[in-house]
């Protein structure tokens, strides 16, 4: 999810029958990942999108409907219609679900139902790494075969999975409903100015985040992170959480002692334990961000319970998220990363984090997302791509139509520009393969950045029938 439109989520009536659930959107990152933790239970799991392919395929791989198309027909038999933040009130089969009285609820209200029956639970939210450490924690406790649910999936796999009573699951802060969540151990990795069009900035997001920790049992929380510590704050003063704190601080809880580069691009990452132990294990992803998460998918399963090596062997064996700096292949000494950055934090430690794969440049193809975020994050997007050393810049996409109209890329053109990076201009794919063959020589890595059609990037340039970058 990156730009929803500003919604009112109702509470629920009562408690959902997910016997045979509808999901309104299917191939969401959300919305699939509970589809595929239901059908895992036995649900009798059906869905539609405007959009299908992979997701779609794997969704019915594992047993469920899905439907190209929104069509008041689809809805036919269900227990209950699943909506999101992205889905617009008039869909036909929200209107022919409230029609027939099936009872309609918003995803969040799946996973708070899911959290609050789970024999134990934790959630990780914050603006930047959610998806990872989800991810990262279910594989580090992957002996206890827990459920759980992520924005996205593990390399291989599938990014949602019905397993035994512990349930991990990623909490959506984009439209403030991480706040219905009561886990036993919420993860807040983050607080950051986004989603302008649900917060009005910074301080806004703590405190939905604050309101989200101060409902669990422990709160596991960067110690780094300005925001995070300001949630931290707030919790403290409102007794009744335990807090753990991860971090390079001297302070934390769980300290980072070191994060030496591997010769494969990740990470061998030192820790000291709250018990006083050193514990180490690799983090096959490359950049800080993903040693981050690392650590708080570490101090989670601390405050499980769960014994430092154990947690340290699953994290190693872990090997990463797609389309969080993802190595796709390479061509002709040109390495092809695939990265979801979409915010300027998120750009800055991307690109910071392609420079450990390489002495040679660092190529992005970004592709904005969200009108709204752009008017108002555009110029600091375009100083954070003046750490690459060239920038294609793809036609800003737009998931949800927004009251103030479409915008065009030109402040993040202006601002990368003016920082001193060249900006070639590209109108979609096709043009942006022509303009990275002519740029890429041996020894540079290109990173597909951004969400959208720029997934597709890294194939494009690597399919075997085109070969694009064989020619540098």
């Amino acid at each position: 999810m990156v730009e929803t439109r500003y919604v009112e989520i109702p509470a629920p009536a009562g408690r959902l029958d997910l016997t045979r659930p509808h999901f309104v959107g299917v191939c969401g990152a959300g919305m699939s990942a509970l589809a595929h933790l239901l059908a895992g239970r036995g649900a009798q799991v059906s869905g539609s999108d405007i959009k299908t392919g992979e997701t779609a395929s794997r969704l019915e791989t594992a047993g469920c409907r899905i439907r190209a198309g929104h069509d008041a027909a689809n809805i036919a038999g269900a227990s209950v219609v699943v909506w999101s933040s992205v889905i617009d009130a008039a869909n036909p089969e929200i209107l022919a679900a409230r029609a027939a009285g099936v009872p309609v609820a918003h995803r969040s209200h799946v996973l708070a139902q899911l959290v609050a029956g789970a024999d134990r639970s934790v959630v990780v939210t914050g603006t930047h790494g959610k998806s990872t450490a989800t991810a990262m924690l279910a594989a580090a406790v992957g002996h206890l075969s827990p459920s759980w649910a992520a924005g996205a999936a593990p390399v291989g796999g599938v990014n949602g999975h019905a397993g035994a009573g512990l349930l991990i699951a990623e909490g959506d802060e984009s439209d403030r409903s991480v706040a219905l969540y009561r886990p036993e151990v919420a993860v807040v990795l983050n607080a950051d100015d986004d989603h302008p069009e649900t917060f009005a900035g910074t301080a806004d997001v703590v405190g939905t985040l604050t309101d989200f920790a101060t409902q669990a049992g422990t709160l596991v929380v960067s110690a780094d992170d300005a925001g995070a510590r300001e949630v931290t704050g707030r919790v403290r003063g409102h007794g009744g959480t335990k807090v753990v704190t991860f971090g390079e601080s001297m302070e934390a809880d769980v300290q980072l002692l070191s994060a030496v580069p591997t010769a494969a691009g990740g990470s061998t990452v030192t820790v000291l334990d709250p018990r006083g132990v050193q514990v180490s294990w690799t983090v096959r992803s490359p950049g800080r961000a993903a040693v981050l998460a690392s650590l708080a998918a570490y101090a989670a399963g601390r405050a499980l319970g769960e014994a430092p090596q154990v947690l340290a062997a699953g994290l190693s064996g872990f090997a990463g998220v797609q389309r969080r700096m993802q190595l796709l292949g390479a061509v002709e000494g040109v390495r092809v990363v695939d990265s979801f950055a979409h915010h300027p934090t998120a750009i800055t430690a991307d690109i910071a984090a392609a420079r450990e794969l390489t002495c040679g440049r660092v190529l992005v193809a970004f592709e904005p997302c969200g009108s709204t975020r752009v008017r108002v994050l555009g110029p600091r997007m375009g100083a954070a791509l003046a750490g690459a050393d060239e920038v294609v810049l793809l036609p800003v996409r737009d998931a949800v139509p927004t009251e103030a109209g479409a915008v065009t890329g030109e402040g993040i053109e202006h601002a990368a520009a003016n920082a001193g990076v060249r900006v070639h201009a590209a109108d979609g794919l096709a043009q942006a393969v022509g303009v990275l063959a002519d740029l890429a020589r041996p020894g540079d890595v290109v990173v597909t950045m951004g969400v959208g059609e720029v997934a597709g990037l890294g194939a494009l340039l690597l399919q075997p029938s085109a070969r694009p970058l064989t020619a540098v």
